[in-house]
């Protein structure tokens, strides 16, 4: 994706996040204080910004996209806002955290772009914390596509919840936890 390309996609993030705002849904996740988050596949940042001030200071936001224009613009949000506990990580799989490092992961809008989803849903169990989260919405698979893609890759995460949904079968929020 070229610069222009990134500058339509983040005010169609800025557009859909009007009408869905990032900090309702990190609500129903139950981010706290002093928390661990990945945001994988974070583009602008939409959900790493929010998710930061839900943690605090004593917690991190792992912003992780696969552009570099995507990373760049999150640190400059960062700073601009003087958000000093968000780290982006250029990736497109490995994140290079610590296993069992994460307490909550946001996998929102990008499932369905993976070409290699097996690969990446290994990684974030590899990161995520037992008893950990990890919260998807995508608005191209539906639920049954969603939980049969997680688990093909992991047996460890299982569905525990499904969230509100903006009146679609798609968008609906999911929510996994990862069990011993």
């Amino acid at each position: 994706m070229n610069s222009l390309g990134f500058r339509f996609m983040s005010i169609y993030f800025r557009f859909r996040d009007y009408f869905n705002p990032p900090p309702k849904i990190l609500e129903q996740i139950g981010i706290q204080t002093g928390s661990n988050v990945l945001d994988f596949g974070a583009g602008s940042g939409s959900y790493s910004i929010p998710a930061a001030q839900f943690v605090g200071s004593t917690g991190k936001v792992y912003a992780t996209d696969i552009h570099p224009l995507a990373i760049k613009e999150i640190s400059k949000k960062a700073d601009m806002q003087r958000i000093k506990n968000i780290y982006a990580i250029l990736t497109d799989c490995d994140t290079k955290l610590p296993n069992a490092s994460i307490d909550f992961i946001l996998l929102f809008y990008i499932l369905h772009d993976f070409k290699n989803p097996d690969q990446i849903i290994r990684e974030l169990d590899r990161v995520l914390k037992i008893k950990g989260t990890l919260a998807i919405i995508d608005h191209k698979f539906d639920v049954t596509k969603v939980v049969s893609t997680i688990n093909h890759a992991t047996s460890a995460l299982q569905i525990c919840d499904r969230g509100e949904s903006n009146g679609k079968s798609k968008d609906t929020l999911l929510v996994f936890s990862k069990e011993v």
